[in-house]
């Protein structure tokens, strides 16, 4: 009978456990909610320590993992409701915040992030193939008069974001990685701040009308430390 008993246990175990572990991914749990809320309340106290907020129950994104919440700032006339976005379980943390994309001065973003890109050009001017680069720079409002020129010595909210556009054209992987390297040294070498570089290597053929952008063949990215080798470059066979 302890045999038997095991076994309904072990076969028990074996049906419920799955169906738990769907139904967290699609619905996640209490203790997940509680997390993130807590983790939720933590963050707006360092971020935004003279302001009170009201937050609403939320609700679980099954497509991104995450807890999605509405708060308010308490006091004010404006009851405008942002979201703010949780993510993880073991350790949740903010992955969006709808105040913080609010207060950003996007005019002057645009600017400095064109002045940057100009820079950038002339600072890989070894580098074959780019055809356009962009740079993300985010800036609070009230930070910096509008008439400010980019720096790379500026003190800004985060560290920059860059995306490079190439032309891949008879390029192989081998001469991609060389580029890339290139430009990873000159970046550190430079003094640059960045959080990673994304590479997209285009074919252009024109089969997509003038305004063609071309599709890709190689896609890669990289940050200040890592060490770049073949394999971090996708290739896409058209």
């Amino acid at each position: 009978m302890k045999r038997k008993k095991w076994i309904y246990i072990v076969l028990i175990i074996i049906l419920v456990v799955p169906i738990l572990f769907f139904y967290n991914a699609f619905n996640g749990n209490p203790i997940w909610k509680m997390a993130s809320e807590s983790a939720l309340k933590n963050y707006l106290k360092e971020t935004y320590p003279n302001q009170e907020f009201n937050i609403d129950e939320g609700f679980y994104n099954f497509k991104f993992s995450e807890y999605s919440f509405k708060v308010n700032k308490i006091g004010v006339e404006d009851q405008k409701k942002y979201e703010i976005n949780v993510r993880g379980f073991f350790k949740p943390t903010v992955a969006f915040d709808e105040i913080y994309m609010d207060n950003l001065d996007e005019p002057l973003m645009e600017k400095l992030g064109n002045e940057a890109a100009a820079e950038l050009q002339t600072v890989f001017n070894d580098v074959n193939n780019i055809v356009t680069i962009n740079v993300r720079i985010e800036v609070l409002k009230g930070t910096y008069d509008s008439s400010i020129n980019w720096s790379k010595d500026l003190k800004i909210e985060k560290p920059i974001y860059i995306d490079i556009l190439m032309d891949a054209g008879n390029m192989p992987r081998e001469q991609l990685l060389e580029e890339m390297k290139k430009m990873q040294s000159h970046l550190n070498t430079e003094g640059y701040t960045y959080d990673y570089v994304n590479i997209n290597a285009n074919l252009f053929d024109g089969k997509y009308g003038k305004d063609d952008q071309g599709y890709v063949k190689y896609a890669s990215s990289f940050t200040k430390d890592k060490k770049l080798s073949l394999k971090d470059i996708e290739e896409y066979n058209q």
